[in-house]
């Protein structure tokens, strides 16, 4: 197992403002073979930022922990936490309101873990014509504005959060997830 955490870098973000990325972002890799999706982790912390200020919250008062797993270390947790058999692409588990609040000398509030499946991401990708960094990338999005609440079971909810998906992502130069034509998004990151 690999564990890096990140605290601070001094990229800029993506949208040209000059800010450094200030965010705790536990990665940590489970399934070895995640390596092989070059630039994942020094992508996924600005993601995990660029998506919480989307969603409205500043990235330097929240910590973000990112388990790249198997896919039957996911289906595991998803069997014991959703009673649900089965592979997914990636879970997420919000921490409780009181650890969110609980400021401990100006730490910043831990808002929760997201789980990715390696077999399952990579084969979407495949299957979508999709790049595993354009496929995680949009996971990680996704999972994490799971953890700040937003949710996809009522087509108004879902509606916002592809939205806000879309708008971090482009701001990678990632393509659009939910487009139709796929053909060219391989070329992208």
């Amino acid at each position: 197992m690999t564990v890096s955490e990140t605290n601070a870098s001094s990229d800029p973000d993506p949208s040209g403002e000059g800010e450094p990325y200030r965010i705790g972002t536990d990665i940590s890799i489970e399934d070895d073979r995640w390596v092989s999706v070059d630039g994942l982790e020094d992508l996924i912390p600005k993601l995990v930022a660029e998506t919480l200020r989307e969603a409205g919250l500043t990235p330097e008062d929240a910590c973000v922990s990112v388990a790249l797993m198997s896919g039957e270390q996911v289906r595991s947790l998803n069997k014991v936490f959703r009673s649900k058999d089965a592979d997914t692409n990636v879970l997420s588990f919000p921490s409780p309101e009181a650890a969110r609040s609980a400021v401990v000398e100006d730490e910043p509030a831990f808002l929760g873990d997201v789980a990715l499946s390696y077999d399952a991401v990579v084969g979407e990708a495949q299957a979508q014509a999709k790049t595993p960094l354009q496929h995680t990338a949009h996971l990680v999005a996704h999972g994490v504005l799971h953890l700040v609440g937003f949710d996809h079971e009522a087509d108004a909810d879902a509606d916002a959060m592809e939205a806000a998906e879309r708008v971090i992502l482009a701001r990678f130069g990632i393509p659009d997830p939910y487009r139709d034509d796929t053909s060219n998004s391989a070329q992208s990151l």
